[in-house]
């Protein structure tokens, strides 16, 4: 199911044709056009929205328009729509390009799709303004992390615009101190005398004398709704216009002010219709008709238009109007001040009701949560449980299962298990444990998962359950236990069977996602009976399966068992491309063209890399295979096309910053690049990405070799074995060419030095590695026996025609021993080839 997009949050509301022109601030956004961004910061009632849609109504520049409210704390949502509104006004394909990073809350995937996303608007030749109305409202800070990525990278041609009541939670002042930032106050957004004379003049309000003028301004202090709500509330009729005839009395309290001069001022009928409708984002006449058993409200909110009712109209094909929202406030409390709870809950309850029956269910929930309507929240939430998880707000609903629970509500037990996924896919292991705790706890005592109406959601516990236990690291016998008894007691279907499972959105290798463990490995005898357990079973066609292959080859290729490696990453790729999913294909393309560079053989690394290219449309997919370029040229000596591809394909990602490094590495520019691998080794950590940790430390220790301080050096490879030997790792370390120096040299000063510190590295592991450095270092050894043969005749200076009859051979046949040499050796020329004698 597609996300049902609201026109009013996307709509640029309509400046009113009195509204007073404010050449003064049109003067200030004009000329701050080059800043990165602008925030027009003021209590409510100061006139930021009218400020920025009377500029935006003179500007032929395309504006993505987001009113934001509190349901947009969806790091998902909010993007979204961000992105969608963007794509839209410059009818481009954004939106359905960067869609498949729209899916996960993972932390790193969110923030590659904000490189993403910068580099969609870059490729934009025009300008592009973003206005996010009302970002106060945002709490998330994932959303405020997100925000500062996209200001502080954003590309020429893209303006953002912020509105807000209070200060926000993002580095202003070092926006200040940059000068990319352009900010307008509660002082630039007051009236002067002249704004207001203008305000009068165009509501064709008459006075006797500017001291009257100069009162108003005053008592108001050039609040922009203070004074349209004297000039609404303190008014008399005469025959041909509309004469003040006082602004005494003003009240200090704006609610109270709302209400007892403006609302209290209206037939009841009117006051009874901007309470039920209060608590709509959006009034459309068909739903306020229903609302409030009328037929007119259209001509309602027409006429409350017209009297500067804070009813804004809505730049929208159909009739679409809302209150500003200062107005609103103060009618939602009125509304629970002026009628029972029972009648108020009604109210409210059929506008979630009449929402929900439009689409938009996320409101409609909210309502009947804030009414702690708790069992209607609930079915309306089971109801389009499937529709949340394949729209990716994923952390709207674990918003809500944390308010069921902390009302102590005791939610069904399908939103319990969708939350557990939810937790185990943002890596909130521990609280996802506990509630696996809780919920084996409630099958001992009541039996839950025995019932026939909970088979379905208790048998995706079980497997929940299990991978939950590999995700964690924990024992994988108890997990293969689990699916075993799950397969003997037979798989029962649910509503989730044929949701396809996306377990990877942007990593270049699986073992970094929660299916891979984050790089943590198991024992053969472990990892193959859970293995079978889903290769020959009923489970053979799942996802799950096809992600299971490509970790495999992922591990069997850092234990070192290649064959096996090559064998497994094939079958992977059959089932990625059956998938059509590139979180599983695409990898194994970059561990095929890995496995191609151990080989030397260059030439079918780079060609595999350019075909997959043509496979995928999406910029992350591209980075990541430029990068693996990058690193073949790296590898090849050629620098100039390593820097071209790396310039192409930057990104935040490990897998870019440290191939990266290695190019820092190999232009001597040790300072940066030791910082970039702790940026990124510090953040591996915090992640517990095991495989980074290893590879990012192992670096760390060559860069500290290259800058003379050998101490540091086997202090951060010790720290890297460490890791390391915990699980196996082996390829890691002896494709480094500059690693095996640095494993002899660690290697004798364990022989001379017994402490028990250095224990936890065993010597047998450091032999190993040691061992298959060498293997490796001599590519020479690739090459059969006859193949020697021919190329010892080359090294020589021999001719084709010379070796043909030295070794009784046909030149046509010497010409396919030298493609196979020069491939295998991973050259393009005899001389080439001579050079690696």
């Amino acid at each position: 199911m597609q996300m049902v997009w609201l026109s009013s949050k996307t709509t640029v509301p309509r400046a009113m044709a009195e509204a007073v022109e404010r050449e003064r601030l049109y003067e200030l956004l004009r000329n701050n056009q080059a800043k990165k961004i602008t925030v027009v910061q003021a209590p409510a009632g100061y006139g930021k929205t009218t400020l920025l849609s009377q500029w935006f109504s003179y500007s032929t520049e395309p504006v993505a328009w987001i009113s934001l409210n509190t349901s947009d704390n969806d790091p998902i949502r909010f993007w979204k729509y961000v992105i969608h509104t963007t794509s839209n006004i410059t009818q481009s394909n954004m939106y359905n390009t960067l869609s498949s990073l729209l899916q996960s809350q993972d932390p790193s995937t969110l923030e590659f799709l904000i490189d993403s996303f910068l580099y969609e608007m870059s490729q934009f030749k025009h300008r592009i303004c973003i206005v996010l109305e009302d970002y106060h409202l945002i709490e998330n800070d994932v959303i405020h992390q997100m925000l500062v990525q996209l200001i502080e990278n954003l590309p020429d041609n893209v303006h953002i615009y912020l509105t807000t009541r209070i200060n926000l939670p993002l580095p202003i002042a070092k926006w200040r101190v940059k000068s990319c930032l352009w900010e307008i106050d509660t002082q630039q957004l007051c009236f002067t005398f002249e704004e207001l004379k203008q305000f009068y003049e165009n509501k064709n309000l008459f006075y006797k004398e500017d001291k009257l003028l100069s009162h108003v301004l005053n008592t108001t202090e050039g609040w922009a709704a203070g004074i349209q709500l004297t000039s609404i509330s303190k008014i008399a009729s005469s025959k041909n216009a509309l004469i003040v005839d006082r602004t005494d009395h003003l009240q200090p309290s704006i609610t109270d002010f709302l209400l007892q001069e403006i609302l209290n001022t209206l037939p009841s009928s009117i006051q009874d219709f901007l309470l039920r409708t209060s608590l709509l984002q959006s009034l459309e006449p068909e739903i306020c008709n229903i609302l409030t058993n009328r037929t007119d409200s259209y001509t309602v909110l027409i006429e409350l238009e017209k009297k500067g009712i804070f009813t804004v109209r809505l730049n929208s094909n159909q009739p679409l109007f809302r209150y500003h929202h200062l107005f609103a406030e103060a009618l939602q409390i009125e509304l629970r001040h002026r009628y029972s709870k029972e009648i108020v809950s009604s109210i409210n309850l059929g506008a979630a009701t009449l929402l929900h029956n439009k689409g938009d269910f996320i409101a409609a929930i909210e309502i009947a949560l804030n009414e702690s309507e708790y069992e209607l929240a609930e079915s309306w939430i089971i109801e389009h449980l499937v529709d949340i998880f394949q729209t990716g707000q994923t952390a709207t609903f674990a918003r809500w299962v944390k308010i069921l629970r902390s009302n102590h509500y005791d939610a069904n037990f399908e939103i319990l298990v969708m939350y557990i996924i939810t937790l185990i896919s943002t890596f909130e292991i521990v609280e996802a444990g506990l509630l696996i705790y809780e919920l084996d706890e409630k099958q001992r005592i009541g039996q839950w998962m025995d019932q026939e109406k909970n088979r379905g959601i208790a048998d995706i516990f079980v497997t929940v359950k299990a991978y939950g236990l590999i995700g964690m690291g924990k024992d994988i016998e108890q997990a293969t236990e689990i699916i075993q008894k799950q397969l003997e007691k037979g798989i029962v279907g649910s509503r989730w069977d044929h949701i396809p499972m996306q377990y990877n959105l942007f990593e270049h290798k699986i073992l970094r996602t929660s299916i891979g463990s984050k790089g943590k490995f198991w024992s053969w005898e472990k990892s193959i009976p859970f293995a079978k357990l889903f290769r020959e079973t009923e489970f053979k066609d799942k996802s799950m399966t096809a992600f299971s292959y490509g970790v495999s080859a992922e591990t069997m290729y850092e234990k070192n068992y290649i064959d096996a490696a090559q064998s497994e990453l094939e079958v992977a790729i059959k089932y990625g491309h059956s998938l059509q999913d590139p979180g599983l294909f695409i990898p194994m393309y970059v561990l095929k063209a890995q496995i191609y560079v151990l080989n030397k053989n260059f030439i079918a690394a780079h060609a595999l890399l350019d075909n997959v290219m043509d496979l995928v449309s999406e910029k992350h997919w591209w980075n990541i295979l430029r990068t693996m370029k990058a690193r073949c040229y790296l590898l090849e000596g050629d620098m100039l096309r390593t820097e071209v591809e790396l310039r192409k394909a930057e990104s935040k990602q490990p897998f870019w910053l440290l191939a990266h490094v290695r190019f820092l590495l190999a232009k001597a520019k040790l300072e940066e690049a030791l910082k970039t691998i702790i940026q990124v080794k510090t953040k591996a950590l915090q992640e517990e990405q095991v495989s980074t940790i290893i590879e990012a430390t192992m670096l760390e220790a060559i860069c500290e070799m290259e800058m003379g301080h050998k101490d540091s050096a086997v202090k951060a490879l010790h720290e890297a074995l460490s890791h390391g030997s915990n699980y196996g790792y082996v390829r890691t370390f002896v494709d480094e060419e500059a690693c095996l120096n640095l494993l002899k040299a660690y290697l004798k000063i364990r022989q001379k030095n017994k402490k028990i510190s250095w224990n936890s590295v065993p010597l047998s592991y450091v032999e190993l590695l040691i061992e298959n450095s060498r293997v490796a270092d001599n590519v020479l050894d690739t090459l059969t026996p006859r193949e020697m043969e021919v190329f010892n005749l080359l090294v020589d200076g021999t001719t084709n025609r010379e070796i043909a009859k030295k070794l009784f051979l046909t030149e046509g046949t010497v010409r396919v021993y030298l493609t196979t040499i020069y491939s295998k050796l991973g050259v393009t020329s005899r001389a080439k080839a001579i050079l690696l004698k």
